[in-house]
């Protein structure tokens, strides 16, 4: 893996979202989902989010540590296959720690 010319977010993290954001969908960072509603067929039918804005979209897509996934999901959804296998999974913390030793000449 090659360093990056600057800080993930500018160089890794913003193209990516540009690139997104160029195809029309809406990238929301930093908004916390409270709830997520669904249709009587069991399909998303919006994110409430915790300030009170409703999403509503064709499709979503967020990403979320499985800890907090297995809290906002929704009863009707734990019993399929795909998020059953939550229950198996759980978070581990992660501490990067990086040490620059600069020598003077």
């Amino acid at each position: 893996m090659a360093f990056l010319d600057g800080s993930s977010p500018d160089r890794l993290c913003k193209p990516i979202v540009e690139h997104i954001e160029s195809l029309g969908v809406q990238v929301r960072l930093t908004s916390r989902i409270q709830k997520i509603a669904l249709q009587k067929d069991r399909h998303a039918r919006n994110f409430l989010l915790s300030d009170g804005n409703i999403i509503k979209g064709d499709a979503y897509v967020f990403t979320i540590l499985a800890d907090i996934l297995k809290l906002l999901l929704p009863e009707e959804w734990k019993p399929i296959p795909y998020f059953n296998k939550l229950d198996k999974s759980f978070c581990v913390p992660v501490i990067n720690v990086h040490i620059w030793i600069v020598m003077g000449y």
